[in-house]
C-alpha cells in the first residue's frame, strides 16, 4: 500500500497533471471569481511549464559537475531504471542507458573490481521481471564476467536500492570506496539515500538532462511542450531529496 501510495504522490508533483486540474476547475466551476483565478493559474502553469530558459536554469543549477575520476573502487553501484519491458518480458534499455555505459566502462578501465546491480520491480504490475537481472545479462554480453557482477533484485525504489545494498555488502564483508553510477538529476537524491543507508559513494553522474553549453536565443524562448514530463522529473528529484535529507 505504502507503494502504491507513493506513486499517487509522484503523480501530483507533475505539471501537466496541474494543468489538467486547474482546465477542469475552470470548465466545472461556475463562480466567476474562481473560474478567473482558474484560468490564470492555468495560463501561468502552462506559460511557465514550458519556457526552456527557466528550465535550463533549474536544472544546471541542480545536476552535479560531470566527474573526471581517476580513483580505483571496490565496486560500481548501478541502481534501476535504466531498462523497460515489452508485453513478453523482453528488456529494452530507455533513455538513462549511459548509466550503463558508465558502470561497464568503469569496470573496463579497471576502476571498479566488482558491480553492484540494485533494482527490483519499480512497477504496479509485479509481473514484470526484476531489471537487475536484465542488466546482468547485457553486463555479461559486453564482456564482465558473471562472478564480477552482483544483483539485488527486491528493490522498488530508490530508498530500497539504497538499504538493500547495504544488506548486501555488509554480508559479503565488502568495503569502500563504492562508486554510484547514477543520472546526473538524479544523483542528489540517490547518494543522499545511500549515505543514509550507511553507504559512503562516489557519485559518477551519467545521462545528463542538460549540458552546459551556448543556447541561440529562440531556442530559450520558444515554448516546448515536452518540458511538462521534465519537470516532473526534476520536481519529483527536490521532494525525493528534502525528504532524504531530514
Amino acid at each position: 500500500m505504502q507503494f502504491v501510495i507513493s506513486k499517487l504522490v509522484t503523480a501530483t508533483l507533475s505539471p501537466s497533471n496541474w494543468l489538467l486540474l486547474l482546465v477542469l476547475m475552470y470548465l466545472l466551476i461556475h463562480s466567476p471569481r474562481w473560474k478567473r483565478t482558474a484560468g490564470i493559474l492555468a495560463l501561468a502553469v502552462a506559460l511557465l511549464a514550458t519556457n526552456p530558459a527557466l528550465y535550463r536554469l533549474a536544472v544546471l543549477a541542480w545536476q552535479p559537475k560531470p566527474a573526471m575520476v581517476h580513483e580505483k573502487f571496490t565496486a560500481a553501484i548501478l541502481p534501476g531504471g535504466v531498462a523497460g519491458f515489452d508485453h513478453n518480458n523482453r528488456g529494452y534499455f530507455g533513455y538513462a542507458a549511459d548509466r550503463f555505459i558508465q558502470t561497464a566502462r568503469l569496470y573496463h578501465q579497471q576502476q571498479a573490481q566488482y558491480i553492484i546491480v540494485t533494482g527490483g520491480n519499480g512497477f504496479l504490475d509485479r509481473s514484470i521481471p526484476p531489471e537487475a537481472f536484465f542488466l546482468k545479462e547485457e553486463l555479461v554480453k559486453h564482456g564482465i564476467p558473471a562472478d564480477r557482477i552482483i544483483t539485488e533484485a527486491e528493490s522498488r525504489n530508490t530508498r530500497q536500492n539504497a538499504q538493500f545494498t547495504k544488506r548486501i555488502i555488509d554480508s559479503l564483508g565488502l568495503h569502500g570506496p563504492f562508486a554510484l553510477v547514477t543520472s546526473a538529476i538524479h544523483m542528489r537524491r540517490c547518494s543522499q539515500d545511500f549515505k543514509n543507508a550507511g553507504i559512503s559513494t562516489t557519485g559518477i553522474p551519467a545521462n545528463y538532462d542538460l549540458f552546459d553549453r551556448k543556447q541561440d536565443w529562440q531556442d530559450m524562448i520558444w515554448p516546448d511542450f515536452s518540458l511538462f514530463d521534465r519537470w516532473g522529473r526534476l520536481i519529483k528529484e527536490w521532494v525525493g531529496w528534502l525528504v532524504s535529507t531530514w
